[in-house]
Protein backbone atom coordinates (compact mmCIF):
# COMPACT_ATOMS: atom_id res chain seq x y z
CA UNK A 1 0.00 0.00 0.00
CA UNK A 2 2.97 2.45 0.60
CA UNK A 3 4.57 1.76 -2.76
CA UNK A 4 1.10 2.19 -4.00
CA UNK A 5 0.55 5.85 -2.46
CA UNK A 6 4.18 6.75 -3.79
CA UNK A 7 3.52 6.09 -7.25
CA UNK A 8 -0.12 7.86 -6.73
CA UNK A 9 2.03 11.38 -5.70
CA UNK A 10 4.56 10.80 -8.82
CA UNK A 11 1.77 10.69 -10.94
CA UNK A 12 0.11 13.72 -9.28
CA UNK A 13 3.50 15.70 -9.35
CA UNK A 14 4.31 15.08 -12.97
CA UNK A 15 1.17 15.31 -14.39
CA UNK A 16 0.95 18.89 -12.70
CA UNK A 17 4.08 19.62 -14.36
CA UNK A 18 2.08 17.73 -16.20
CA UNK A 19 -1.89 20.18 -17.37
CA UNK A 20 -2.36 30.86 -40.52
CA UNK A 21 -0.69 34.13 -39.01
CA UNK A 22 -2.01 37.44 -38.71
CA UNK A 23 1.35 38.45 -41.03
CA UNK A 24 3.45 36.51 -42.50
CA UNK A 25 6.46 38.82 -41.97
CA UNK A 26 7.15 41.66 -39.44
CA UNK A 27 5.27 44.43 -40.53
CA UNK A 28 7.16 47.98 -39.14
CA UNK A 29 4.44 49.29 -36.76
CA UNK A 30 4.12 52.30 -34.00
CA UNK A 31 5.41 49.84 -31.65
CA UNK A 32 3.42 50.59 -28.10
CA UNK A 33 5.46 53.16 -26.24
CA UNK A 34 5.75 54.31 -22.75
CA UNK A 35 6.54 57.72 -21.05
CA UNK A 36 9.70 57.16 -21.36
CA UNK A 37 9.91 56.50 -24.97
CA UNK A 38 10.77 52.97 -24.06
CA UNK A 39 8.57 49.81 -26.42
CA UNK A 40 6.63 47.96 -24.46
CA UNK A 41 5.87 43.94 -24.81
CA UNK A 42 3.41 42.58 -22.54
CA UNK A 43 3.78 38.94 -21.53
CA UNK A 44 0.37 37.25 -20.23
CA UNK A 45 0.69 34.55 -17.76
CA UNK A 46 -1.68 32.60 -15.23
CA UNK A 47 0.99 33.07 -12.66
CA UNK A 48 4.72 34.71 -12.93
CA UNK A 49 7.25 32.01 -13.36
CA UNK A 50 10.77 32.68 -12.04
CA UNK A 51 12.45 32.16 -15.31
CA UNK A 52 9.99 34.36 -17.04
CA UNK A 53 11.02 37.24 -14.25
CA UNK A 54 14.92 36.33 -14.65
CA UNK A 55 14.65 36.50 -18.42
CA UNK A 56 12.46 40.05 -18.08
CA UNK A 57 15.64 42.06 -16.06
CA UNK A 58 18.24 40.47 -18.20
CA UNK A 59 16.60 40.99 -21.56
CA UNK A 60 16.04 44.74 -20.33
CA UNK A 61 19.74 45.14 -19.33
CA UNK A 62 21.05 44.00 -23.08
CA UNK A 63 17.88 46.41 -24.50
CA UNK A 64 17.28 49.34 -22.40
CA UNK A 65 14.96 50.45 -25.50
CA UNK A 66 12.21 47.72 -24.38
CA UNK A 67 10.15 47.27 -21.59
CA UNK A 68 8.79 44.14 -20.80
CA UNK A 69 6.34 43.45 -18.73
CA UNK A 70 4.46 40.70 -17.22
CA UNK A 71 0.56 40.58 -16.64
CA UNK A 72 -0.20 37.98 -13.81
CA UNK A 73 -3.69 36.92 -12.94
CA UNK A 74 -3.46 35.70 -10.35
CA UNK A 75 -1.01 36.59 -7.69
CA UNK A 76 0.58 33.64 -4.81
CA UNK A 77 -0.45 30.58 -4.23
CA UNK A 78 -3.24 28.63 -5.36
CA UNK A 79 -3.17 29.79 -9.08
CA UNK A 80 -3.87 26.34 -10.72
CA UNK A 81 -7.74 26.37 -8.91
CA UNK A 82 -10.53 26.10 -10.95
CA UNK A 83 -11.97 29.31 -10.96
CA UNK A 84 -8.49 31.42 -11.23
CA UNK A 85 -8.18 29.13 -14.34
CA UNK A 86 -11.42 29.55 -15.80
CA UNK A 87 -10.57 33.21 -15.03
CA UNK A 88 -8.00 33.55 -17.45
CA UNK A 89 -9.03 31.42 -20.47
CA UNK A 90 -12.43 33.41 -20.05
CA UNK A 91 -9.98 37.07 -20.47
CA UNK A 92 -7.75 35.73 -22.72
CA UNK A 93 -10.33 34.33 -25.12
CA UNK A 94 -12.32 37.61 -25.06
CA UNK A 95 -9.10 39.98 -25.56
CA UNK A 96 -7.28 37.83 -28.59
CA UNK A 97 -10.87 36.96 -30.27
CA UNK A 98 -11.75 40.74 -30.51
CA UNK A 99 -8.10 41.68 -31.21
CA UNK A 100 -6.60 42.97 -28.08
CA UNK A 101 -5.10 41.06 -25.68
CA UNK A 102 -0.74 40.86 -24.78
CA UNK A 103 1.75 40.59 -26.93
CA UNK A 104 2.66 37.14 -26.07
CA UNK A 105 0.48 34.47 -24.24
CA UNK A 106 1.12 31.79 -22.29
CA UNK A 107 -0.51 28.78 -23.62
CA UNK A 108 -0.01 26.16 -21.13
CA UNK A 109 -3.64 26.12 -19.33
CA UNK A 110 -4.97 23.04 -21.41
CA UNK A 111 -8.59 24.65 -21.64
CA UNK A 112 -7.11 27.59 -23.80
CA UNK A 113 -9.14 26.99 -27.34
CA UNK A 114 -5.28 27.11 -29.11
CA UNK A 115 -6.87 25.52 -32.53
CA UNK A 116 -9.73 28.25 -32.49
CA UNK A 117 -6.74 31.34 -32.22
CA UNK A 118 -5.61 29.62 -35.07
CA UNK A 119 -8.60 29.37 -37.05
CA UNK A 120 -9.01 32.97 -36.62
CA UNK A 121 -5.64 34.07 -37.63
CA UNK A 122 -5.01 35.64 -34.28
CA UNK A 123 -2.04 33.70 -33.64
CA UNK A 124 1.60 34.65 -35.59
CA UNK A 125 3.04 32.05 -37.74
CA UNK A 126 6.70 31.77 -36.42
CA UNK A 127 7.80 28.84 -39.05
CA UNK A 128 7.76 31.75 -40.74
CA UNK A 129 9.73 34.59 -38.71
CA UNK A 130 12.20 31.76 -38.34
CA UNK A 131 12.82 31.34 -41.50
CA UNK A 132 12.92 35.16 -42.45
CA UNK A 133 15.37 35.79 -39.44
CA UNK A 134 19.01 35.38 -40.71
CA UNK A 135 19.79 35.45 -37.01
CA UNK A 136 17.73 32.37 -35.95
CA UNK A 137 19.67 29.20 -36.24
CA UNK A 138 17.73 26.15 -36.28
CA UNK A 139 20.12 23.81 -35.95
CA UNK A 140 20.34 24.96 -32.41
CA UNK A 141 17.03 23.55 -31.88
CA UNK A 142 15.63 20.13 -31.20
CA UNK A 143 13.06 21.09 -34.42
CA UNK A 144 11.64 17.40 -34.29
CA UNK A 145 9.57 19.07 -31.11
CA UNK A 146 9.08 22.49 -32.77
CA UNK A 147 8.09 20.50 -35.92
CA UNK A 148 5.51 18.36 -33.52
CA UNK A 149 3.96 21.44 -32.58
CA UNK A 150 2.98 22.44 -35.83
CA UNK A 151 -0.89 22.62 -36.88
CA UNK A 152 -2.24 23.76 -40.33
CA UNK A 153 1.44 23.63 -41.64
CA UNK A 154 2.73 26.35 -39.39
CA UNK A 155 4.31 26.85 -35.84
CA UNK A 156 1.98 28.58 -33.56
CA UNK A 157 2.38 27.68 -30.24
CA UNK A 158 6.47 27.42 -29.05
CA UNK A 159 7.42 25.38 -26.50
CA UNK A 160 10.11 26.49 -24.27
CA UNK A 161 10.52 23.36 -22.66
CA UNK A 162 8.89 19.51 -22.89
CA UNK A 163 8.77 16.40 -21.03
CA UNK A 164 9.10 12.70 -22.33
CA UNK A 165 6.20 10.18 -21.55
CA UNK A 166 7.56 6.20 -21.58
CA UNK A 167 7.11 3.06 -19.86
CA UNK A 168 9.16 1.87 -16.45
CA UNK A 169 9.41 -1.14 -16.09
CA UNK A 170 10.87 -4.14 -13.98
CA UNK A 171 13.79 -4.89 -15.49
CA UNK A 172 15.24 -7.57 -13.53
CA UNK A 173 11.92 -9.51 -13.39
CA UNK A 174 11.39 -9.25 -17.39
CA UNK A 175 15.25 -10.46 -17.66
CA UNK A 176 14.14 -13.59 -15.42
CA UNK A 177 10.93 -14.72 -17.55
CA UNK A 178 13.26 -14.70 -20.61
CA UNK A 179 10.48 -12.50 -22.40
CA UNK A 180 12.20 -11.03 -25.46
CA UNK A 181 10.23 -8.27 -27.01
CA UNK A 182 12.53 -5.14 -28.85
CA UNK A 183 10.57 -1.81 -27.49
CA UNK A 184 12.04 0.43 -29.87
CA UNK A 185 9.33 -0.28 -32.18
CA UNK A 186 6.90 -2.57 -30.45
CA UNK A 187 3.08 -2.17 -30.78
CA UNK A 188 -0.24 -2.70 -28.37
CA UNK A 189 -0.98 -6.15 -30.02
CA UNK A 190 2.39 -6.93 -29.66
CA UNK A 191 2.40 -5.95 -26.26
CA UNK A 192 -0.59 -7.26 -25.33
CA UNK A 193 1.63 -10.82 -26.36
CA UNK A 194 4.14 -9.92 -24.37
CA UNK A 195 2.49 -9.44 -21.45
CA UNK A 196 0.51 -12.59 -21.34
CA UNK A 197 3.71 -14.50 -22.14
CA UNK A 198 5.49 -12.03 -18.84
CA UNK A 199 2.46 -13.32 -16.83
CA UNK A 200 2.76 -16.96 -17.52
CA UNK A 201 6.28 -16.80 -16.46
CA UNK A 202 5.00 -15.89 -13.00
CA UNK A 203 6.89 -12.92 -12.34
CA UNK A 204 4.31 -10.58 -11.68
CA UNK A 205 0.57 -11.06 -12.24
CA UNK A 206 -0.26 -8.19 -14.40
CA UNK A 207 1.83 -6.15 -17.22
CA UNK A 208 0.17 -2.44 -15.81
CA UNK A 209 -1.90 -2.12 -12.86
CA UNK A 210 -3.88 0.84 -11.81
CA UNK A 211 -5.52 1.79 -14.73
CA UNK A 212 -9.22 2.20 -15.57
CA UNK A 213 -10.97 1.35 -18.86
CA UNK A 214 -10.79 4.96 -19.51
CA UNK A 215 -8.14 6.35 -18.78
CA UNK A 216 -5.75 3.42 -20.95
CA UNK A 217 -8.17 4.76 -24.09
CA UNK A 218 -7.45 8.34 -23.29
CA UNK A 219 -3.63 7.42 -23.09
CA UNK A 220 -4.52 5.67 -26.66
CA UNK A 221 -6.32 8.28 -27.86
CA UNK A 222 -3.80 11.05 -27.12
CA UNK A 223 -0.75 9.30 -28.78
CA UNK A 224 -2.92 8.85 -31.87
CA UNK A 225 -4.87 12.17 -32.05
CA UNK A 226 -3.73 13.24 -35.44
CA UNK A 227 -4.64 9.75 -36.93
CA UNK A 228 -8.20 9.89 -35.58
CA UNK A 229 -8.76 14.18 -35.30
CA UNK A 230 -8.55 15.92 -38.81
CA UNK A 231 -8.13 19.77 -37.44
CA UNK A 232 -6.38 20.69 -40.28
CA UNK A 233 -9.36 20.99 -42.72
CA UNK A 234 -12.70 22.64 -41.52
CA UNK A 235 -15.20 20.73 -40.47
CA UNK A 236 -12.98 18.91 -38.40
CA UNK A 237 -13.79 14.99 -38.75
CA UNK A 238 -13.41 11.88 -36.83
CA UNK A 239 -12.16 8.48 -38.11
CA UNK A 240 -14.51 6.48 -35.70
CA UNK A 241 -13.47 3.34 -37.33
CA UNK A 242 -9.60 4.15 -35.85
CA UNK A 243 -11.26 5.05 -32.54
CA UNK A 244 -13.49 1.81 -32.28
CA UNK A 245 -10.23 -0.52 -33.39
CA UNK A 246 -8.68 1.43 -30.26
CA UNK A 247 -11.82 0.63 -27.86
CA UNK A 248 -11.50 -2.60 -28.87
CA UNK A 249 -8.05 -2.77 -28.18
CA UNK A 250 -8.42 -1.55 -24.85
CA UNK A 251 -11.01 -4.53 -24.29
CA UNK A 252 -8.55 -6.83 -25.07
CA UNK A 253 -6.01 -5.72 -22.54
CA UNK A 254 -8.48 -6.19 -19.82
CA UNK A 255 -10.16 -9.05 -20.79
CA UNK A 256 -6.55 -10.89 -21.15
CA UNK A 257 -5.42 -9.38 -17.51
CA UNK A 258 -2.52 -7.55 -19.54
CA UNK A 259 -4.03 -4.15 -17.62
CA UNK A 260 -6.03 -4.28 -14.78
CA UNK A 261 -8.08 -1.38 -12.66
CA UNK A 262 -7.45 -3.20 -9.42
CA UNK A 263 -5.14 -1.38 -6.98
CA UNK A 264 -2.06 -3.31 -6.81
CA UNK A 265 1.03 -2.83 -5.57
CA UNK A 266 4.28 -2.82 -7.79
CA UNK A 267 5.48 -6.03 -7.04
CA UNK A 268 2.11 -7.31 -9.06
CA UNK A 269 2.54 -5.58 -12.84
CA UNK A 270 5.76 -5.22 -14.68
CA UNK A 271 5.45 -1.75 -16.28
CA UNK A 272 4.01 1.46 -15.49
CA UNK A 273 3.39 4.72 -17.51
CA UNK A 274 5.85 7.82 -16.42
CA UNK A 275 6.33 11.26 -17.71
CA UNK A 276 9.84 11.71 -17.81
CA UNK A 277 9.88 15.86 -16.53
CA UNK A 278 14.13 16.36 -16.52
CA UNK A 279 16.62 13.80 -17.69
CA UNK A 280 16.83 12.66 -13.94
CA UNK A 281 13.98 11.64 -13.86
CA UNK A 282 14.99 8.59 -16.41
CA UNK A 283 16.87 7.03 -13.36
CA UNK A 284 15.12 8.49 -10.08
CA UNK A 285 11.42 7.15 -11.12
CA UNK A 286 12.08 3.39 -11.51
CA UNK A 287 13.87 3.69 -8.08
CA UNK A 288 10.85 4.59 -6.71
CA UNK A 289 8.81 1.55 -7.55
CA UNK A 290 10.67 -1.21 -8.02
CA UNK A 291 12.63 -1.94 -4.81
CA UNK A 292 15.44 -4.29 -6.11
CA UNK A 293 17.16 -1.32 -8.20
CA UNK A 294 16.61 -2.90 -11.36
CA UNK A 295 14.15 -0.76 -12.71
CA UNK A 296 14.07 0.79 -16.72
CA UNK A 297 12.51 2.50 -19.00
CA UNK A 298 11.20 1.53 -22.08
CA UNK A 299 9.31 3.38 -24.49
CA UNK A 300 5.71 2.98 -24.88
CA UNK A 301 3.94 0.61 -27.76
CA UNK A 302 2.49 2.43 -30.57
CA UNK A 303 -0.92 1.25 -32.01
CA UNK A 304 -0.81 -0.66 -35.33
CA UNK A 305 -0.30 1.74 -37.77
CA UNK A 306 1.15 4.65 -35.56
CA UNK A 307 4.42 5.45 -36.54
CA UNK A 308 6.94 5.06 -34.59
CA UNK A 309 8.08 7.74 -32.04
CA UNK A 310 7.64 8.83 -28.41
CA UNK A 311 5.13 11.01 -27.64
CA UNK A 312 6.08 14.49 -25.43
CA UNK A 313 4.35 17.08 -23.18
CA UNK A 314 4.83 20.71 -24.60
CA UNK A 315 5.56 22.88 -21.48
CA UNK A 316 6.34 26.96 -21.03
CA UNK A 317 4.32 27.47 -24.35
CA UNK A 318 3.66 30.70 -25.91
CA UNK A 319 2.01 32.47 -28.59
CA UNK A 320 2.78 35.34 -30.81
CA UNK A 321 -0.65 37.81 -31.13
CA UNK A 322 -0.97 38.54 -34.33
CA UNK A 323 -2.63 42.10 -33.13
CA UNK A 324 0.83 42.97 -31.33
CA UNK A 325 2.13 46.14 -32.28
CA UNK A 326 5.48 45.58 -31.10
CA UNK A 327 6.01 41.99 -32.95
CA UNK A 328 9.45 42.54 -33.85
CA UNK A 329 10.55 42.92 -30.41
CA UNK A 330 8.22 40.18 -28.72
CA UNK A 331 10.19 37.50 -31.20
CA UNK A 332 13.30 39.10 -30.25
CA UNK A 333 12.15 38.27 -26.69
CA UNK A 334 10.88 35.09 -27.72
CA UNK A 335 14.39 34.11 -29.57
CA UNK A 336 16.07 35.38 -25.98
CA UNK A 337 13.79 32.43 -24.03
CA UNK A 338 15.06 29.87 -26.54
CA UNK A 339 18.59 30.59 -26.03
CA UNK A 340 21.17 28.71 -24.18
CA UNK A 341 21.66 31.89 -21.62
CA UNK A 342 18.02 31.33 -20.49
CA UNK A 343 17.56 27.72 -20.94
CA UNK A 344 20.56 26.86 -18.31
CA UNK A 345 18.44 28.87 -15.86
CA UNK A 346 18.67 26.33 -12.61
CA UNK A 347 14.81 26.82 -11.99
CA UNK A 348 13.82 25.03 -15.45
CA UNK A 349 12.74 21.40 -14.28
CA UNK A 350 12.26 19.64 -18.06
CA UNK A 351 14.03 19.02 -21.41
CA UNK A 352 14.80 22.34 -23.26
CA UNK A 353 14.27 23.40 -26.36
CA UNK A 354 17.89 24.05 -27.40
CA UNK A 355 20.45 21.14 -28.26
CA UNK A 356 23.35 22.14 -26.05
CA UNK A 357 21.79 22.54 -23.16
CA UNK A 358 20.39 19.13 -23.62
CA UNK A 359 23.99 17.71 -24.36
CA UNK A 360 25.09 19.35 -21.45
CA UNK A 361 22.78 18.22 -18.68
CA UNK A 362 23.26 14.33 -20.03
CA UNK A 363 27.06 14.61 -20.04
CA UNK A 364 26.89 15.88 -16.42
CA UNK A 365 25.35 13.33 -15.49
CA UNK A 366 27.31 10.60 -17.25
CA UNK A 367 30.68 11.71 -16.27
CA UNK A 368 28.81 11.98 -12.12
CA UNK A 369 28.55 8.38 -12.53
CA UNK A 370 25.35 7.97 -10.33
CA UNK A 371 22.43 9.94 -8.75
CA UNK A 372 21.00 9.44 -5.45
CA UNK A 373 17.23 8.93 -5.46
CA UNK A 374 14.75 10.21 -3.33
CA UNK A 375 14.57 7.15 -1.69
CA UNK A 376 18.61 7.71 -0.79
CA UNK A 377 19.53 4.98 -2.85
CA UNK A 378 22.72 5.08 -5.45
CA UNK A 379 21.58 4.88 -9.54
CA UNK A 380 24.45 4.29 -11.78
CA UNK A 381 24.35 6.18 -14.65
CA UNK A 382 25.42 4.38 -17.72
CA UNK A 383 26.25 5.73 -20.99
CA UNK A 384 23.86 3.10 -22.50
CA UNK A 385 20.83 4.97 -20.30
CA UNK A 386 22.25 8.04 -21.89
CA UNK A 387 22.50 7.13 -25.56
CA UNK A 388 18.32 6.08 -24.76
CA UNK A 389 17.65 9.28 -23.02
CA UNK A 390 18.78 10.72 -26.55
CA UNK A 391 17.20 8.17 -29.00
CA UNK A 392 13.57 9.02 -26.79
CA UNK A 393 14.30 12.77 -27.33
CA UNK A 394 14.96 12.63 -31.02
CA UNK A 395 12.29 9.95 -31.80
CA UNK A 396 9.38 12.54 -30.01
CA UNK A 397 7.32 13.31 -32.69
CA UNK A 398 3.77 13.54 -30.90
CA UNK A 399 2.34 16.08 -28.84
CA UNK A 400 -0.01 14.84 -26.14
CA UNK A 401 -3.77 16.02 -26.93
CA UNK A 402 -4.81 17.52 -22.80
CA UNK A 403 -8.29 18.58 -23.80
CA UNK A 404 -10.21 18.42 -20.58
CA UNK A 405 -13.81 18.72 -22.73
CA UNK A 406 -12.89 16.12 -25.13
CA UNK A 407 -11.74 14.00 -22.21
CA UNK A 408 -14.93 14.17 -20.60
CA UNK A 409 -17.03 13.22 -23.69
CA UNK A 410 -14.87 10.11 -24.09
CA UNK A 411 -14.94 9.39 -20.51
CA UNK A 412 -19.01 9.40 -20.48
CA UNK A 413 -19.63 7.68 -24.05
CA UNK A 414 -17.58 4.62 -24.03
CA UNK A 415 -19.02 3.33 -20.42
CA UNK A 416 -21.83 2.15 -22.25
CA UNK A 417 -19.06 0.15 -24.48
CA UNK A 418 -17.25 -1.28 -21.58
CA UNK A 419 -20.56 -2.54 -19.56
CA UNK A 420 -21.51 -3.81 -22.69
CA UNK A 421 -24.90 -2.02 -23.34
CA UNK A 422 -23.69 -0.35 -26.74
CA UNK A 423 -21.12 -2.02 -30.02
CA UNK A 424 -17.87 -0.28 -30.44
CA UNK A 425 -19.10 1.69 -33.48
CA UNK A 426 -21.94 2.74 -32.26
CA UNK A 427 -20.08 4.77 -29.12
CA UNK A 428 -17.48 5.93 -31.51
CA UNK A 429 -20.23 7.63 -33.87
CA UNK A 430 -21.93 9.01 -30.50
CA UNK A 431 -18.03 10.25 -29.99
CA UNK A 432 -17.38 11.28 -33.04
CA UNK A 433 -20.38 13.44 -33.21
CA UNK A 434 -19.67 15.53 -29.86
CA UNK A 435 -16.00 16.20 -30.56
CA UNK A 436 -16.65 17.31 -34.03
CA UNK A 437 -19.19 19.56 -33.29
CA UNK A 438 -17.21 20.56 -29.90
CA UNK A 439 -14.14 21.21 -32.60
CA UNK A 440 -16.13 22.89 -35.10
CA UNK A 441 -18.03 25.69 -32.79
Amino acid sequence: MKKRCVFSLIVALTMTLAACSGGASLEKKEGQQGQDGKKTVVLSVLQADPVYSLAEKQYEEKHPNVDIQIKEYVKGEGSNQEGDIEKYVNTTNTELLTGKGADLISLNVMDLPVRKYVDKKVLVNLSSLMKEDATFDSSQYEMNILDGAKMNGGLYTLPLRFSLNGFMGDAKAIEESGVKFDDSKWTWSEFITVGKSLAASGGHTYSIGNMSREQMLYDLFTDNYKRIVNEEKRPASFDTNEFALLMEQVKTLFEEKVVTDAEVDAGDYFFSPVWINYPADYFEMPSLIFENGKGKIYNKPVATGQQAGDSFTMQMTLGLNANSAVQAEAWDFMKFLMSEEIQTMPDHQSFSIHKTVNEKTLQDLLNKGSIESLTGSTVPVQKADIDMIKQMMVSASTPEKHDSKIRTIITEEVKAYYSGQKSAQAVAELVANRVTTYLNE
